[in-house]
């Protein structure tokens, strides 16, 4: 119980998300429509869901490489040798996302998606390929920010694990990853415009098998693109602020 209770914010995190996730899991008997299912985003859900699950895997690597990696580090010892090297910790914590995401590709986007496409029975031209690409490359430069701020947490917080939980709650639930947002009441729909994996995941989708957008597709480049200028200040902010804190007080688990 000690070792559960010792990391005090994250543990009131715990108790907090194993509440939310039962409330979450309810409200989708109360907001889904079924007859709205078909002109939403056709009759083809299965697409719809492999596209979903392999952005679930893809946004592990990308949010969580980094985190992970630190983590242990910081159980080992070894992260305050790692904050001596001349490499900028910016960049040395982007290089985890950056090594995961290419093995995510490789092993869950194109898998996955190739399997979306013949379901979808509609083969997608090349330059929807490429914009497809396009959109997966921008959604993970947006999410490798991510995971540089929650790195950064870790090493001040020394435990997130509740954060795991509640991102995974917000992407699951509130993004589009599993049911369509056209399915979801105004608020949720706000909700899931601020995040910026259901951009990424919407653009994509259309492009790969001609889904309907939720909003046009200007728009949601557009949110993309600003969504990585604020999180990349706030990432960098973040890392400058562990290095100082760690020239003053350490980065031990004490």
């Amino acid at each position: 119980m000690k070792t559960i209770t010792r990391y005090k914010m994250n543990f009131i995190l715990e108790v907090l998300m194993s509440f939310v996730w039962g409330f979450g899991l309810l409200i989708f008997s109360f907001v889904i429509d079924p007859a709205r299912f078909a002109s939403s985003i056709g009759t083809n859900y299965f697409s719809f869901l492999i596209v979903g699950i392999a952005f679930q895997a893809y946004t592990g690597a990308a949010v969580w490489g980094s985190p992970y990696e630190v983590q242990s580090e910081l159980t080992t010892g070894q992260v305050e040798y790692t904050f001596a090297s001349p490499v900028k910790m910016y960049y040395y914590m982007l290089s985890y996302s950056i090594s995961q995401a290419l093995i995510g590709t490789v092993f869950d986007i194109l898998p996955m998606f190739t399997i979306g496409a013949i379901f979808a029975q509609n083969l997608p031209s090349l330059t929807s390929l490429l914009m497809a690409l396009f959109s997966i490359i921008l959604t993970f430069l947006v999410l490798s920010q991510l995971g540089v701020i929650i790195t950064c947490l870790l090493l001040i917080f020394k435990n997130v694990s509740a954060l795991n939980s509640f991102l995974n709650f917000l992407f699951q639930v509130a993004t589009g990853m599993l049911v369509p947002i056209q399915f979801m009441p105004k608020e949720l729909k706000a909700l899931a415009f601020v995040i910026p994996l259901t951009h990424g995941m919407d653009l994509t989708r259309h492009f790969v098998i001609g889904s309907n957008t939720i909003w046009s597709i200007e728009v949601e480049f557009s949110a993309l693109v600003i969504f990585l200028i604020l999180l990349t200040l706030v990432a960098k902010f973040s890392v400058s602020y562990v290095e100082k804190k760690a020239k003053i007080e350490g980065l031990s688990l004490a």
